[in-house]
């Protein structure tokens, strides 16, 4: 769905359960992948925080509000096919929330928390508890959710100079800052 945006400066995007997730996801990685001690006692209730953090954010994709939920920002094949071509052309379109390729890594990064948390808890818990296996496991899903978080940063910044996206204000505030007469794309 598009809109001509003629008057209005600012959109609402972002609501607190989101913004608050955000940067506390944000905290919690940075102490988990690079501060605290491996299997240290603070390691895991960070672990355990952001697991919590992560049934919440589940939780507020179905019942949360319009840019929050899955069922308005998962992309379609033909949505990301669309948006590439466009890119690909030089055309940049504007987002309200996530583009298609956005979308896609806000899925991996779900996917890659969710995957470190369950294997760091798997370690500690069941029967594959203390296994050197299980901490394999969960160095891989850690390493990739590296990976997954700088390819995200470079992409914030590379977006929001190509077509003034207002993203990591967005993420802080709620609202982004459109120009005026810009086309916003509402849904990936």
């Amino acid at each position: 769905m598009e809109k001509a945006m003629q008057s209005s400066k600012e959109i609402k995007v972002w609501d607190g359960v989101v913004r608050i997730f955000h940067w506390a996801t944000v905290a919690l990685c940075v102490l988990n992948l690079f501060i605290l001690e491996e299997g240290a006692r603070n390691h895991r209730y960070a672990g355990y925080a952001l697991a919590g953090l992560l049934v919440l954010r589940i939780l507020w994709g179905f019942i949360g509000s319009y840019h929050a939920r899955f069922a308005h920002w998962l992309p379609t094949p033909a949505g990301v096919i669309a948006y590439l071509k466009e890119t690909l052309k030089g055309r940049h379109p504007y987002y309200a929330g996530h583009n298609p390729l956005g979308s896609l890594m806000v899925l991996l990064l779900l996917t890659c928390l969710v995957s470190t948390a369950v294997s760091g808890i798997l370690t500690e818990f069941g029967p594959l508890s203390g296994s050197h296996l299980m901490e394999e496991v969960h160095e891989f899903f850690a390493k990739t959710l590296q990976v997954a978080i700088f390819v995200h940063v470079l992409a914030v910044i590379a977006l929001d100079r190509l077509v003034r996206g207002d993203l990591v204000r967005g993420m802080i505030t709620g609202r982004k800052r459109v120009p005026a007469g810009t086309r916003v794309v509402d849904n990936p």
